[in-house]
């Protein structure tokens, strides 16, 4: 399970630094430019499909999602800068996007259209899984409630 570090310490940063000049070269500043840019893109692109909606649970930074940069550090990986989107979408579904940025850079494009293809099946998912539970619920507490009387 990758470890994933919002608020990195000197080492970790470092590590972030040396991975970042591993993205052809470029230095940390201008992967952090990168990802400011990539993060922009994707919310506004989630934001132009009506995806998001305003809650106040998350902080608006790009309409209402929030953008967080991250290190993300798996065991077989060397650390990897990335980005975290965070917003709500209709039905209290709360939804958080961790993203690679080498993943993003390879293919932009690619990377959003697999994004909004998948959202749509997993929010469905989420919503039966929703109604099941709160149908089973609602059995449980007429058995309860049937057999008392």
């Amino acid at each position: 399970m990758p470890q994933i570090i919002t608020s990195p310490d000197a080492g970790a940063q470092r590590r972030a630094g040396n991975t970042a000049y591993n993205l052809s070269g470029k230095t940390r500043e201008q992967v952090s430019q990168l990802m400011s840019d990539a993060a922009r893109s994707i919310a506004e692109a989630l934001i132009e499909q009506g995806i998001p909606i305003n809650t106040g649970r998350f902080r608006p930074d790009v309409g209402p999602v929030q953008v967080d940069m991250i290190v993300i550090e798996e065991r077989v990986t060397r650390p990897e800068p990335a980005m975290r989107l965070q917003f709500d979408t209709e039905g209290s579904m709360g939804i958080t996007l961790n993203v690679k940025i080498r993943e993003y850079a390879s293919d932009p494009a690619g990377y959003m259209r697999d994004v909004l293809d998948h959202l749509g099946p997993m929010r469905r998912n989420v919503m039966r899984l929703r109604r099941n539970k709160q149908d089973a619920n609602q059995a449980i507490y007429r058995a309860l409630t049937g057999s008392a009387q």
